[in-house]
């Protein structure tokens, strides 16, 4: 059907936005970095997707510039979006578990009091081998009597917040990876599992901050947001360095659980996927979102593992004990 004036508008709005989406999720190698639009891939491909609907109800001819660009960009599209994984998991493996608690619900941002209760019989009933968790509430976590071995480190000395592992099996070796100048931080434990060492690192880079306050409709405001964004994320850039410096002497393979407070068209997330895998990409379903900005869907919550893994599941919980949804994974030995 010929296209109309409002349809050649569309059209072009629609264009641009799929080029700029083509271009910020790397399909042509490499990310090309543009903070503040990297972050917002996700919201770019929705509005792609309500073009692709608006074409395909129209019987138009633009929708074959969707298929265009969902053929020469699938691979990356499989960051965003993943059909359900419905294989029956025939090994068992090792769980990991990774979940940012937000303190256990400490100020009531949730309208409950028996959030770090709920938490605990969510973790009992899951059954983790290991699980990190981030915004780590030192007085107001549940006991986790299941998990003998942890490690717990504070933000700073003395204080009641950070990060921690529990695991069920020994931890031989812990250590402390300082932020400069931040709340947040990495700390890794190293486990024997099946007469083998691997070492499970728990990281959390520094926040965006946003809330659903922030808007790009005024310049002032415009200016002020992008701004904060790129210090923050270069901020996260100087913390990956400090992570990488700890990582480029380890001799045996390790697991991540992190929030990156960033998502998966990021550098922090390019660096780090360098040389591991993204489970959810991997053996993942669904959206795999963990974290919502004014209703929007984002996943920011991450498990890599060495290629020396097998890769056997991977899971994102839709919980409400949290402004995070927790992930799991179910890895082997290969």
């Amino acid at each position: 059907m010929k296209l109309n004036f409002l349809d050649k508008v569309l059209l072009l709005v629609n264009s641009i936005l799929l080029t700029a989406q083509i271009i910020l999720m790397g399909t042509f190698g490499g990310f090309f970095t543009f903070p503040l639009f990297n972050l917002l891939v996700p919201v770019i491909a929705f509005v792609n997707l309500v073009f692709v609907s608006y074409w395909l109800i129209k019987l138009k001819w633009p929708v074959l510039i969707f298929i265009f660009s969902l053929l020469i960009g699938f691979n990356q599209w499989g960051m965003l979006y993943k059909l359900p994984n419905n294989a029956v998991q025939v090994s068992k493996g090792l769980k990991v578990m990774s979940f940012n608690v937000r303190l256990f619900n400490r100020y009531e941002w949730i309208k409950s009091k028996d959030i770090p209760q709920k938490i605990s019989s969510f973790i009992k009933m899951e059954s983790p081998d290991i699980f990190c968790l981030q915004e780590f509430a030192i007085e107001q976590s549940p006991e986790f009597s299941d998990y003998p071995y942890r490690f717990i480190e504070p933000s700073f000395k003395n204080g009641k917040n950070g990060l921690s592992i529990f695991s069920k099996f020994p931890l031989i070796n812990n250590g402390v990876i300082k932020f400069d100048d931040s709340n947040n931080g990495a700390i890794y434990s190293d486990i024997v599992y099946k007469h083998d060492t691997l070492r499970v690192y728990n990281i959390h880079l520094e926040s965006l901050r946003l809330n659903i306050k922030d808007t790009l409709f005024s310049q002032e405001h415009s200016l002020k947001f992008k701004n904060r964004i790129e210090q923050v994320m270069l901020k996260q850039q100087f913390q990956m360095d400090q992570f990488e410096k700890v990582d480029k002497s380890l001799k045996y393979p390790a697991i991540v659980c992190t929030d990156l407070n960033n998502n998966a068209f990021s550098k922090v997330y390019s660096r780090l996927s360098k040389k591991r895998k993204d489970v959810f990409v991997e053996t993942g379903g669904g959206l795999g979102s963990t974290y919502k900005l004014a209703y929007f869907p984002f996943r920011i919550d991450f498990i890599f593992a060495d290629p020396k893994f097998e890769l056997i599941a991977f899971e994102t919980y839709q919980k409400s004990l949290s402004d995070h949804n927790p992930i799991s994974a179910t890895i082997d030995w290969k």
